[in-house]
Order: C-alpha cells, then sequence, then structure tokens
C-alpha cells in the first residue's frame, strides 16, 4: 500500500484557518483512503485535540504556539524538514497563497502535487498594491503537477509554461439524503469566513438596505476580530432585516442551509465558492456576482449579475425572495448540479491523479535527492 501525504496548515476547527481549504483536504483524504495509507500534516493551533476516528493519520507541526499568522509562516518553512522525516510515496501540498508553496518539493525524490486551492495574488494586489503575481508564479514554478478546482486558475497556472501538468477537479461536497421540497425555506443566508472586503459583506448589506427583502437576512461565519467588529458595525448601520449568527458547523451548519430560501455569495474575489456548492447539495439556488472562477454554476441554478454592481444584486436578492416559483425551478437545477460533485465522483478523480503519480515514478528516483524513512 503506497503511502500518501497531504499537507495544509489549516483544520475544520481552526477558528483562524478553518475554512473551505480545510474541508477539501479532510474529504480528499478520506477519499484517497479507500486505496492508500494517508497521512496528513497540519499546524498545532490553541486547543486543538484529537480527531475523531478517522481513516487517516493527522500528524501536527508544533507551531501554534507562534499564534495564527507567525505559526503559518513556520508551518510553511518547517514542511522542508516534515517532508525528510515523513516516510512517503507521494506528497500533496495544499496552496492557499502566493506565500504558502513551499520547499517541499526540492526536499524529497518522490512526486510533489501542488494542489492549488486558491490563488490570490490578483486579490493581495488589488489590496495591498503589492507585486504579490510574481512572488505567486515563482512559488507555483517548483511544481511540475498541479490540481486546480476552476478552469480560469489552470489557465493562469499553465501560461507560458510547457512543463507543468495541470488538472481540473472541482471540490466536491456530501448530498443530503433528504433535502426539503423546491423553493422552500425562512431565510436568506450568507456562509462564509468574516472578511467583510474579500467576502462583499459591505456590498452585501448595502444590496439589502436597497431590497428590503421580506425574508431576513442571516450571516454566518467568523474571522478576525478586526473583521468582527467591522461587520457588526455595518450591520447596525443597515436599514434591513439582517442579523449575525457567527461561526457554526455540524448539525447547525445544516440546519441553516436546509432552512434558506437562496444563499449569496456576494464576493469581491472568489476561487470556488465551496458554501454556494453546500448550499446547492440542500436544493438551494445561489445568487452571486459574475466573477470568472464563479462560472461552474451555471445559468439554471444560480443568478450571476455583474461584478460589484450593488442595485443589479439587490434586485436579484428582491426578486428570488419573493417568487417561490422560480427558487423551486433553480433549486432542482442546483441539487443536479451538486450531484455531478458527489465526493464519491470527485474522489475517484484524485485516486486517479494519484495512481498516475506512482506509477510514471515507479521505480525511479532523483539524482541527489534524499527519501525521507521515517
Amino acid at each position: 500500500m503506497s503511502r500518501v501525504v497531504i499537507s495544509c496548515y489549516g483544520r475544520e476547527d481552526n477558528p483562524h484557518y478553518g475554512g473551505g481549504g480545510a474541508v477539501v483536504v479532510r474529504e480528499v483524504a478520506r477519499c484517497l483512503s479507500r486505496k492508500h495509507e494517508v497521512v496528513v500534516v497540519s499546524g498545532s493551533f490553541a486547543g486543538c485535540r484529537p480527531e475523531p476516528a478517522e481513516p487517516f493519520q493527522r500528524i501536527y507541526l508544533p507551531v501554534g504556539w507562534a499564534g495564527p499568522r507567525a505559526g503559518k509562516l513556520l508551518f510553511d518553512l518547517r514542511l522542508a524538514q516534515a517532508a525528510r522525516r515523513i516516510r512517503h510515496d507521494l506528497w500533496i501540498e495544499s496552496v492557499t497563497s502566493p506565500f504558502s508553496a513551499s520547499f517541499v518539493p526540492f526536499v524529497t525524490a518522490q512526486p510533489v502535487v501542488a494542489l492549488v486551492q486558491t490563488l490570490t495574488a490578483e486579490d493581495m494586489t488589488r489590496r495591498y498594491t503589492i507585486p504579490s503575481g510574481f512572488i505567486e508564479r515563482q512559488g507555483l514554478a517548483r511544481y511540475q503537477r498541479v490540481i486546480v478546482s476552476n478552469e480560469a486558475d489552470g489557465d493562469l497556472i499553465t501560461r507560458g509554461r510547457r512543463d507543468v501538468s495541470c488538472t481540473v477537479i472541482p471540490h466536491g461536497v456530501d448530498l443530503p439524503d433528504e433535502p426539503p421540497p423546491p423553493g422552500a425555506g425562512q431565510h436568506i443566508l450568507f456562509l462564509g469566513r468574516i472578511d467583510v472586503d474579500q467576502k462583499g459583506l459591505d456590498l452585501l448589506l448595502a444590496a439589502v438596505a436597497l431590497a428590503k427583502p421580506e425574508l431576513p437576512v442571516l450571516v454566518a461565519g467568523a474571522g478576525r476580530p478586526t473583521e468582527e467588529r467591522k461587520l457588526v458595525g455595518l450591520i447596525e448601520q443597515t436599514r434591513g432585516p439582517v442579523a449575525r449568527i457567527g461561526h457554526v458547523s455540524g448539525p447547525a451548519k445544516d440546519a441553516l442551509l436546509r432552512d434558506c430560501a437562496f444563499m449569496v455569495l456576494p464576493s469581491r474575489y472568489e476561487t470556488f465558492g465551496l458554501s454556494a456548492l453546500e448550499a446547492m447539495a440542500w436544493g438551494k439556488p445561489v445568487v452571486h456576482f459574475n466573477l470568472p472562477r464563479l462560472q461552474w454554476m451555471g445559468d439554471e441554478a444560480a443568478i450571476g449579475v455583474p461584478a460589484l454592481d450593488v442595485e443589479s444584486l439587490a434586485a436579484a436578492i428582491r426578486g428570488l425572495a419573493t417568487d417561490d416559483v422560480q427558487r423551486a425551478s433553480m433549486g432542482r437545477a442546483a441539487r443536479g448540479t451538486a450531484e455531478r460533485h458527489s465526493w464519491t465522483d470527485i474522489g475517484e478523480r484524485y485516486l486517479d491523479i494519484v495512481d498516475t503519480c506512482l506509477r510514471v515514478t515507479a521505480g525511479h528516483h532523483r539524482p541527489g535527492m534524499p527519501t525521507a524513512q521515517a
């Protein structure tokens, strides 16, 4: 049995780095465990405890003492040391920012695959006017095989490179056995990390003030204290039925998704929109800005409005909140979209990639490269 290691700083219950990327890594690890021995390498964090029984092993690098931000940088630096120490036949490295690509490809004789969860250089350049694109390109140049979740990122990575093999594998979702009747719902839902600028929460609240929907708007998720305070201030200024829910998981999260009429994804920048796929699994349509990386939703299950256009967003929210017939039609299409993204099917695609990598490299060893033993 081959040993596959997946490295990802976050974990689902990490209060600072527990978003969709960590969920994807957990599910990929579960899928690969059907056929391989799987180890997930994560960063420790304050209050972290052993996980419930999983079909894979979890190893923590002791970086939590440095705090969430410094701990992440320390984790990226220590991955190369971990790759020398942890035995593996294949290493999958979750890359979540221009700065998170590590030196793992330089220290192992085994194949290394970059799982590009998000390319943030474009957004970071917009927000901070720093040349993140160059840093991102240099980091990704270390990898000859890359997995991305959407065509737009694939085009960006392969542009000008003939030495890279890039595979598009969208995120997956677990399908509820008994979703509610299409069109049903008691509220409008935002679900995601609280980052007012990137997630467009200021645009959402401005649109709610214009739309004045009959259904209440629930904002669920957690973020840094500064972002939480910013959100509270915006909600206080909003004239409309808006309530802040905070972090949700497990049955509470499922209940929010099951009972919503539709989801709004007002992000200024987004790489896939896992929360939207989770809503679709419950038969819920999605309203979003027309961003290139969100085109997978299609027109039958989602309403895409011109990017950053608050009035168009308000009109879409108002219209869908009052039209249960349209919600029902789009909800059925949303469930169909989610069924094409079930983790059962997506997992097979990951297994194919791993098998290909192991088959191609069987019996080969790059000269001068160490092989981890422990």
